[in-house]
C-alpha cells in the first residue's frame, strides 16, 4: 500500500514507519527538517510541516492510507497557540485533504490524555470524560483534536482514532518517551526520590506498533480504540523496576505539593529565559494527582491487541538503556 505518514521522527512514529516499511509498504514521510533524519532505503520524504497543508497537499495524491502521528508534545512553549495550530487545526485540515484525495483510511493518533483521568474504574471508549478541567495546553488541544476527529467519524469519514496509553520502551528519547527519560536519572543514582503517582496505564511500544499495522493492513471498522497497557500504581511501578534493575524503590516520595512548587519555579524560568522546563511544571505536577487507567478490551477483541506486563516491558527497556549507554 501507499502510505503517507506524519510524525515519523518521533518515538512512536519512527517505529511505526520501520514496521510498515519492513512489511513492504511504500511510505512517504512528512518531515520538517529532511537533512536531520535518516530513514530506511526507499522511504520518500515530503519536506514540510503538518500545520502547513500547502507544503504536503500534492504528496497525498495516490496514497491509500494517511497515518497521522504528528503532534506538539511539550510541557510548555512560549507561544501557546502553536498547540492549537498543530494539534487541532492541522488535524482538521489533514482529514479534509485526505478525503478530497480519495484516501480510503485515515488513522489519527490521539492520546489517553484526551480522554481525561480515570480517577476510579478504568475508562473505556464509551465513557464520558470525568472532568472538564485541563492541566495544560497539550491536554486541552489533544482533547479538542479528539473532538474534531470524532465529528468526522460521525459524519461517515473513514477515520480510525487510536488512544495509546503511557507509552514506554526502547527508542528515541523524545518528549513522547517520558518513562525512559524519567527513569534514567533514577537508575543512575542522580534522583534518589520518587513521585507519589497513582494508577497509570503503561503501554509497551511494540504492542502499540502492532496495533497500527493491524489497522493499516486489515479491514477494521472506522471507530475508536484505546491502546492502553498494564494499569499499575506508582508503588507497583517501582517494584517492577526493582525486579528488573536491582535498583531499590525510593525510600522517599517527593510530595506532590513540593513537586508543584518546584514546577512553578521551572515555569517561571521558562517564561524568563524562553527555554523548556527541564523536569516538570506545576501543571504537570497536577497530572500526577490523578489516576490514568484505561480498558483496552475492545482493541484486544477487534485488533488482536496485546498488553505486555509491566515487568516484562521494563526488563526490555532497562536492558536497552544499559546496552545503549544511557544507564551505567
Amino acid at each position: 500500500m501507499n502510505i503517507f505518514i506524519t510524525g515519523a521522527t518521533g518515538f512512536l512514529g519512527r517505529q511505526v514507519l520501520q514496521a510498515l516499511h519492513a512489511r513492504g509498504h511504500r511510505l512517504t514521510a512528512l518531515v520538517r527538517s529532511p537533512g536531520k533524519v535518516t530513514f530506511p532505503e526507499g522511504v520518500l520524504i515530503a519536506p514540510g510541516a503538518v500545520e502547513d497543508l500547502g507544503s504536503y497537499r500534492d504528496s497525498l495524491n495516490g496514497q491509500d492510507v494517511f497515518v497521522h502521528l504528528a503532534a506538539l508534545v511539550k510541557m510548555w512553549v512560549r507561544d501557546s497557540s502553536q498547540f492549537d495550530r498543530v494539534n487541532v487545526e492541522a488535524l482538521e485540515n489533514a482529514i479534509r485533504a485526505s478525503a478530497d484525495c480519495g484516501i480510503r483510511k485515515f488513522i489519527h493518533t490521539s492520546s489517553f490524555i484526551a480522554l481525561g483521568p480515570s480517577n476510579g474504574k478504568p475508562l473505556n471508549e464509551e465513557d464520558p470524560r470525568r472532568t472538564g478541567d485541563f492541566h495544560n495546553h497539550y491536554e486541552r488541544t489533544k482533547y479538542l483534536g479528539d473532538q474534531v476527529a470524532r465529528s468526522f467519524l460521525k459524519e461517515g469519514y473513514p477515520v480510525t482514532i487510536l488512544y495509546p496509553g503511557v507509552i514506554y520502551g526502547p527508542g528515541a528519547l523524545t518528549d513522547g518517551n517520558i518513562i525512559a527519560k524519567n527513569i534514567i536519572p533514577f537508575l543512575n543514582g542522580s534522583m534518589p526520590f520518587g513521585l507519589s503517582i497513582l494508577d497509570w496505564s503503561y503501554a509497551f511500544v511494540s504492542d502499540i506498533v502492532k496495533a497500527f499495522v493491524t489497522v493499516v493492513e486489515e479491514e477494521t471498522p472506522s471507530r475508536r480504540y484505546i491502546l492502553g497497557g498494564d494499569n499499575r500504581s506508582g508503588g507497583e511501578f517501582y517494584e517492577a523496576l526493582y525486579q528488573v534493575s536491582g535498583k531499590k524503590p525510593p525510600s522517599v516520595n517527593l510530595p506532590i505539593g513540593m513537586a508543584k512548587l518546584a514546577g512553578y519555579g521551572e515555569y517561571a524560568l521558562a517564561i524568563l529565559f524562553g527555554r523548556e522546563p527541564s523536569m516538570l511544571t506545576h501543571q504537570v505536577a497536577e497530572i500526577y494527582k490523578h489516576s490514568w487507567a484505561y480498558d483496552s478490551s475492545l482493541a484486544q477483541k477487534e485488533l488482536h491487541y496485546r498488553v505486555t506486563p509491566l515487568v516484562d516491558g521494563l526488563k526490555e527497556l532497562v536492558e536497552w538503556l544499559r546496552k545503549s549507554g544511557f544507564v551505567k
